[in-house]
């Protein structure tokens, strides 16, 4: 698979920053995290069905795991691998950059997915929808499109 582009990325790191509020702790980004996969979640599923943000989301741990195995404590039967619990079970004992790093890894992944799933202009318009206040790649300010 492709890598993420950079500029996505960096939009998937200001998106958990925005949700995060003041917090820059690990327990305080894995809320964050978990408020994205619902807001996603709530956004994309009447287009890609549940079965199939289910089926995004889990790829997307899976790639963040290849660079963060630790992310890998987040899996665990019956219980939704997006929820806050289990992303702080994640990244606990983890520094605050580690698991910024990490979470954002997994939503970055996402939203590469979505993209190459549904395509880059509707992909990113749903995501604007989401989090309007974030300049989102491929905005008209923003230099870095995914290709």
């Amino acid at each position: 698979m492709t890598p993420v582009p950079p500029g996505l990325n960096d939009f998937a790191r200001r998106v958990l920053l925005q949700e995060a509020g003041g917090a820059r702790d690990a327990a305080g980004l894995s809320d964050a995290l978990s408020r994205c996969c619902e807001a996603l979640q709530a956004k994309l599923a009447p287009l890609v069905s549940s079965a199939g943000f289910d089926a995004l989301l889990a790829r997307a741990f899976r790639l963040a795991i290849r660079q963060f195995p630790f992310l890998e404590r987040a899996l665990a039967p019956g219980e939704p691998i997006c929820s806050a619990a289990s992303l702080k079970r994640a990244v606990d004992g983890r520094t605050a950059q580690d698991a910024s790093t990490a979470l954002t890894a997994i939503m970055a992944n996402f939203i590469w997915l979505l993209v190459i799933f549904i395509g880059e202009h509707l992909a990113l318009r749903k995501v604007r929808e989401t989090w309007p206040d974030v300049l989102a790649p491929g905005s008209a300010s923003s230099s870095e499109a995914p290709r």
